[in-house]
């Protein structure tokens, strides 16, 4: 369609061999502005064709060129920053359950459970002895004392 508008053959100053023929609608436009002319109207009209047909076979390749790697590439990051988003949280989960069996161990320890006493201080081997010997040398006296005066508090009060 817009290449029929645009071959038509354009009115020249002294062909008079040419007649120019525009459409119906070109020359209803051109009344009703007479300050833009038919030849105007003739080229929007050839221009909006033209532009039509363009988008139909290439506008939709462009846009695949240009717009899918963009949003690959908006999708792959999107993918990545909740990936680690998950990890990190995963990680500070691990690192509170891990923090807590600890704190668990030492309170069940000091706490006097059968279980953690038979594990860290009673064990019949190396470790077990390696544990006695540090326990005595770092606490021995000073949970001592702090016991004492637990019990001198105790039995005054």
């Amino acid at each position: 369609m817009y290449l029929d508008l645009i071959n038509q053959p354009m009115a020249q100053p002294g062909n008079k061999g040419i007649e120019m023929a525009y459409s119906d609608q070109t020359t209803e436009q051109a009344n009703e502005h007479p300050t833009l002319g038919a030849e105007y109207f003739a080229a929007r009209d050839a221009a909006e064709g033209f532009l039509a047909h363009w988008q139909q076979e290439h506008a939709e390749k462009l846009a695949v060129e240009i717009v899918k790697p963009l949003i690959d590439t908006i999708q792959e990051r999107v993918n990545d920053a909740f990936r680690d988003y998950l990890l990190s949280d995963a990680e500070q989960n691990l690192q509170g359950t891990m923090r807590g069996m600890v704190e668990s161990s030492v309170r069940a320890l000091i706490g006097g459970e059968k279980w953690a006493n038979v594990k860290y201080i009673e064990f019949p081997y190396r470790e077990g002895q390696k544990v006695r010997e540090t326990l005595a040398k770092l606490y021995s006296d000073k949970i001592k004392d702090r016991r004492i005066a637990d019990l001198e508090k105790r039995s005054s009060a």
